[in-house]
């Protein structure tokens, strides 16, 4: 029994969970974003749609995080969230980010307070590297709306321009006055979150 107990215990410390720190879009948003992914299916383009449920702006990725380190991290997003302020956002551009080996990534991306969201994503990264934590140098603050399969790059060239050309509705602004971590789940279906804490600014 004692020696069951121990490697139970062995292996819970070991579990590592697959985080992420996002900015939610209220529902209506949402909405707004699901008429915009039917709208563009008129262009009959090969492109896989994130779910409603699935649409945020990630601010970091952190990868997998052991266990018993969980607790040090929302700490130290706790300490960030405490200094900073909520700040407004707009998604107002319909765009593409083209990878030669990958599907690529069509976009909404943000007007509005984007220095705030700038600024916390990057006091964020300092605090996580902190915890040695790796963070990429760039950021690109943007909210995937779908994923155009890899084709070969003159028609998906075609394709990138049809979306270029296509015009988006005018979304609301809307109030960033909290922040979600999240943990994904992969699988061969895909990716599903779930919410583990969200935190208020």
């Amino acid at each position: 029994h004692l020696f069951h107990s121990y490697f139970w215990l062995t292996s819970f410390s070991h579990l590592k969970h697959r985080l992420f720190i996002a900015i939610d879009l209220p529902h209506p948003i949402r909405a707004d974003i699901v008429g915009l992914q039917k709208r563009l299916d008129s262009l009959k383009l090969p492109v896989v749609w994130e779910k409603p449920q699935k649409l945020h702006l990630t601010l970091n990725f952190l990868g997998r995080i052991p266990d018993d380190q969980l607790n040090s991290v929302k700490k130290s997003i706790s300490q960030v969230v405490h200094h900073s302020h909520s700040f407004d956002l707009k998604l107002a551009y319909l765009e593409t980010l083209y990878k030669r080996h990958e599907n690529t990534l069509i976009y909404l991306s943000p007007v509005g307070d984007v220095k705030e969201l700038v600024d916390l994503q990057k006091t964020l990264c300092q605090t996580f590297r902190s915890l040695e934590i790796p963070q990429p140098i760039r950021f690109l603050p943007h909210f995937t709306i779908g994923h155009l399969k890899r084709t070969d790059p003159v028609t998906t060239k075609k394709y990138i321009n049809l979306i270029s050309d296509f015009e988006p509705p005018i979304f609301p602004e809307f109030t960033v006055d909290h922040l979600t971590l999240y943990e994904s789940f992969l699988s061969r279906t895909g990716s599903t979150y779930q919410k583990l804490t969200s935190f208020v600014l």
